[in-house]
């Protein structure tokens, strides 16, 4: 017992007459001198994000990714002052790494399409967009998913992938949007006055733009059971429901008091005896 112990102790002794400790003290030097510069300098990048008003989200992944960066660098970089070869460290993450990004394949697709959303941005948080025949409000674009809210109050998690492979109309990325109107009347009717009264109807909306775009009121088609006109008006995105309802309402009525009948689809049946 006695003599292991003595040959455990001379190990230890020798261990430690030998052990680079210059290269320990260069090591924790890197490691905290490492640590604080890379907190300074993340930092610096995420002053540098916001004044470029870069997304919360794409801001804090980019961080994350220089911080993760800056670490390992940092680590591999210690590590070989004490003698500890850093090549098979390398392999390893290496071969981790890509048998995380194997089983993430999915994940990984919806954050690259999550970063390409953020820096390219078709639609932002409270535009009306429709996807997949869905017309929905966004609430939140994540590096994951695309959060929305449809009419009808549902809360929907996209993934950015889907996202990406599918056409997305955006119905306020402009300011102002253009109505149209088809309106059926009788072959019976003038059509300078159905022209005047649609007119009318569309000068006398306060929410119809008439300093930029005036209204635009033509015969449109020869149809089957009526003269098909056509109305096409602009407006605010904001005030394009209100103006839409409103309008059809307007026209009915107008057309009403002025005994300009609106056909039903009708068929002439010719019998030969």
């Amino acid at each position: 017992m006695e003599k292991f112990f003595t040959h455990t102790w001379k190990v230890i002794s020798r261990f430690f007459e030998n052990f680079n400790w210059e290269g320990l003290l260069i090591m924790i030097i890197i490691l905290v001198g490492g640590y604080f510069a890379t907190k300074a300098f993340t930092k610096v990048v995420k002053k540098g994000l916001d004044k470029a008003n870069i997304d919360y989200s794409l801001s804090k992944f980019f961080i994350n990714a220089i911080r993760i960066a800056c670490y390992i660098v940092i680590v591999m970089s210690a590590l070989s002052y004490i003698g500890i070869s850093t090549t098979g460290l390398v392999a390893f993450f290496s071969a981790g790494a890509a048998a995380i990004a194997l089983a993430l394949k999915d994940s990984l697709s919806n954050i690259a399409c999550g970063i390409i959303l953020l820096f390219s941005k078709p639609f932002v948080t409270d535009d009306v967009i429709e996807i997949n025949g869905e017309r929905c409000t966004v609430l939140q674009i994540d590096l994951m998913h695309t959060k929305v809210l449809t009419a009808d109050h549902r809360y929907i998690m996209i993934p950015n992938s889907v996202i990406s492979s599918k056409e997305v109309v955006n119905f306020t990325a402009e300011d102002k949007r253009r109505l149209d109107f088809h309106v059926p009347v009788d072959y019976s009717a003038d059509i300078e006055e159905v022209k005047k009264v649609l007119m009318d109807v569309a000068l006398s909306n306060d929410k119809v733009i008439t300093d930029e775009e005036m209204p635009f009121v033509r015969l449109n088609a020869l149809g089957d059971s009526s003269l098909d006109m056509v109305v096409k008006v602009w407006v605010k995105t904001e005030d394009y429901w209100d103006v839409y309802h409103d309008m059809i309402e307007s026209m009915k009525k107008a057309l009403d008091r002025n005994n300009i009948a609106i056909p039903y689809n009708q068929l002439d049946v010719h019998i030969t005896k």
